[in-house]
């Protein structure tokens, strides 16, 4: 899996489009899959390619954004570690707003994953899921939920974005 971040706001088409060719270019022999996806939207799923050869999911929080591509299904979600009213979340256990953020962020990864949408935050997560975590910026944690795979991460520039041809 790749995941690739963002500092800055970013038109979300523009990132997927970008890094898709950045993934196709790492991960794959040219040749195995399209030179450019459509990016599929129905009501009640999350976002696909056309081609279903390569999964994506997508999150922004705060001023960064992280995008997630991998072989197989994934989820992944970034937050900003600020104030905020734990008792409001009895489902989570935690003693701090990070250790709250840490798991709010794997089970909306986590829900992302599965498709269920955010209604099932407050479902149980099977104990053989996996979860990696990441503390990429200052004062962020991002989670993705995806079979165990390696992971490369990299830090993309937005102007690279805007300034591209996707």
């Amino acid at each position: 899996m790749i995941l690739f971040f963002v500092r800055g706001e970013v038109d979300s088409d523009k990132l997927i489009k970008f890094c898709y060719a950045s993934y196709r270019d790492i991960m794959y022999d040219a040749r195995e899959l399209p030179a450019q996806q459509v990016i599929v939207r129905e009501e009640g799923e999350k976002p696909r390619f056309l081609s279903g050869d390569v999964h994506f999911n997508l999150s922004h929080s705060h001023g960064a954004t992280v995008l997630a591509m991998s072989h197989a299904p994934i989820g992944v979600d970034i937050e900003k570690v600020r104030p905020v009213h734990r008792d409001k979340f009895p489902f989570i256990e935690a003693e701090n707003d990070e250790d709250f953020f840490r798991e709010w962020t794997r089970r909306e990864s986590y829900v992302k994953f599965t498709g269920k949408g955010i209604a099932g935050i407050r479902g149980e997560i099977p104990p053989e899921t996996h979860f990696e975590q990441f503390d990429v910026f200052d004062g962020y944690i991002t989670s993705v939920c995806a079979e165990e795979q390696n992971v490369i991460a990299y830090e993309i520039d937005p102007s690279a974005i805007e300034n591209s041809q996707m």
